[in-house]
């Protein structure tokens, strides 16, 4: 397993924007940089899985929900968006799990010193 000041933020994203600006946000907020992978992309998403993340945060998608997330990322936090995510009237970031993923995120750098990882978009 790779060392906590090794071990990236993955996010699985069914729409692109989702996962782009949930990784733009963690830059802004906290000089953090998330590997970003397509849940519709079962190879892409087993790559980063591999990676040994410390925080996935996700879309459950059909094809993802055939992937055993906590097999294939054992020691992650585990953040589904796809659950605060819905159509309707726009929700406060803290009411859509914003707060959340800062908190797990910020973990790794109390943990490490440090809270910088690598930025990959493994669908390109």
């Amino acid at each position: 397993m790779a060392s906590e000041a090794q071990r990236p933020v993955v996010i699985l994203y069914e729409h692109a924007l989702l996962g782009e600006g949930i990784a733009k946000y963690l830059q802004e907020q906290l000089g953090v940089e998330a590997t970003v992978a397509s849940a519709l992309n079962l190879q892409a998403v087993t790559s980063a899985l591999a990676l040994g993340p410390a925080v996935v945060i996700f879309e459950l998608t059909e094809p993802l929900g055939q992937v055993d997330l906590t097999a294939l990322a054992p020691y992650a936090v585990l953040i589904d968006v796809s659950t605060v995510v819905k159509p309707g009237p726009a929700l406060h970031p803290d009411a859509a799990g914003l707060q959340r993923i800062l908190q797990a995120v910020r973990s790794i750098g109390r943990s490490t010193g440090s809270s910088r990882a690598s930025r990959r978009n493994l669908d390109e």
